[in-house]
C-alpha cells in the first residue's frame, strides 16, 4: 500500500509525528511542510499528482497541521478525488479548529483531534496508529516534552538541529533523513553533533544581534517584546533568553521573511489570540504564528501592526507613542 504522510516543518512534533507513522508505514514518503496557502496548496499538488494517476490504492496521513478556515475549500478540492480514487484520508492534529472545518473534513477524511489542550499530535499519533510500541510511546513523550516545555526530561537539541537545517537548501530532505533516523531509534549521532557544532556559533551570535533588537510596550497591563528574529533561533528556546532580560509577558519574533512567532510567560494573554488580528494566523494559547502585511524592513511599521494585534486580543485602545 502506499502511504504519504504529511507533517510540521519547523519542530520536535512535526517530526517524531512523521517518524511514529514511518514505524508503522516504512515505505512511506514523507513531505514536510508549514503553514499558509502556499504550504497547503503545496500538499494539495502531491496528493492529486499521488492519488489521481496512479492505480494504485493508498493512505494520506497528515499530522501536526492545523486547518484555517480560509484553507478549508483548498481541501476539501483535493480530498474528495482523493475519496473518488479509492484512498483513505488520516488527519491527526492538536490545534483548535473550527466546527466548519472539521464538518467539511470529516466528509473525506477519518479526523483524530485533541480538544483537551493536553496532546501533542506525537501523542495522537501514537495512540492512534501504535499504541503497544515502546520506541513510539519514547517518541511521544519526548514531542511531548518540547511542545508544552515541562522540562521534564532530556532531550538532545535537535530542535535547534532542525532550525539549523531550515537554512540549508536541501532542508526537506535532510529532515527526512531525521525522521527515518528516529523512526529506527536513532537520537542522535556524529552526524548530528557535527551539524549542532556548526550551528551553534551561528546561534550564539543570532542570540547577541536578535537581543540588540529588542523594543518594549505596554499593551492595556500586557508588557510586550518585540525582537527581530534570525533564522538561527529556535523561538520557543530563545523566548526564555528573552523573558528573563525583558520581564515580557508576550514576545513576538518578527522575521525578515514577513512572519512573526508568539510566544507568551504566563497565561495572562493567549498567542493564539493575538495572532488570529493577522494575516494566515494560528497555533496554541501558549504559542503561535502569523504573517503581517508591514514591509520587514520598516521596523516601526512592523511592530505598530503587531502591536494592534496585541490591543485587539484584549480589547484595549493603543496610546500613541511619543
Amino acid at each position: 500500500m502506499k502511504v504519504m504522510i504529511f507533517s510540521h516543518e519547523s519542530d520536535l512534533d512535526g517530526l517524531y509525528s512523521a517518524a511514529i507513522g514511518l514505524i508503522r508505514y516504512p515505505q512511506a514518503a514523507t513531505v514536510f511542510l508549514g503553514y499558509g496557502q502556499e504550504s497547503f496548496q503545496k500538499m494539495a499538488n502531491f496528493i492529486y499528482s499521488a492519488t489521481h494517476f496512479s492505480k494504485e490504492r493508498g493512505l494520506v496521513i497528515i499530522a501536526d497541521l492545523g486547518l484555517n478556515d480560509d484553507l478549508i475549500e483548498t481541501c476539501r478540492q483535493v480530498f474528495s478525488d482523493t475519496q473518488r480514487n479509492g484512498w483513505k484520508i488520516l488527519w491527526v492534529d492538536h490545534h483548535p479548529w473550527s466546527q466548519a472545518a472539521m464538518d467539511s473534513v470529516r466528509q473525506f477524511a477519518e479526523l483524530v483531534l485533541d480538544s483537551s489542550g493536553t496532546k501533542c499530535a506525537a501523542d495522537l499519533m501514537y495512540e492512534k496508529l501504535l499504541p503497544e510500541n515502546s520506541l513510539a510511546s519514547k517518541l511521544a513523550g519526548m514531542a511531548h516534552t518540547m511542545d508544552f516545555f515541562t522540562k521534564d526530561q532530556y532531550l538532545t537539541p535537535i530542535t535547534e538541529l532542525i532550525k539549523y537545517y531550515q537554512t540549508l537548501p536541501d532542508y526537506y530532505e535532510r529532515l527526512s533523513i531525521l525522521a527515518r533516523k528516529s523512526a529506527k531509534g536513532i537520537l542522535w549521532d556524529v552526524e548530528m553533533h557535527d551539524d549542532y557544532a556548526k550551528y551553534a556559533k551561528l546561534r550564539d551570535d543570532a542570540k547577541v544581534q536578535a537581543l540588540s533588537t529588542i523594543q518594549i510596550r505596554t499593551v492595556g497591563d500586557i508588557k510586550v517584546a518585540f525582537v527581530q528574529s534570525s533564522p538561527y533561533l529556535q523561538s520557543s528556546l530563545f523566548a526564555e533568553d528573552v523573558f528573563a532580560a525583558t520581564g515580557s509577558d508576550l514576545v513576538m519574533f518578527y522575521s525578515s521573511k514577513g512572519r512573526v512567532s508568539i510566544r507568551r510567560s504566563s497565561g495572562r494573554i493567549s498567542c493564539r489570540q493575538v495572532a488570529l488580528n493577522l494575516h494566515e494566523g494560528g497555533g496554541h494559547d501558549y504559542a503561535a504564528g502569523a504573517v503581517f502585511q508591514s514591509d520587514p524592513a520598516d521596523v516601526q511599521s512592523v511592530i505598530a501592526e503587531l502591536e494592534s494585534a496585541v490591543a485587539k486580543a484584549i480589547n484595549v485602545q493603543i496610546s500613541k507613542q511619543p
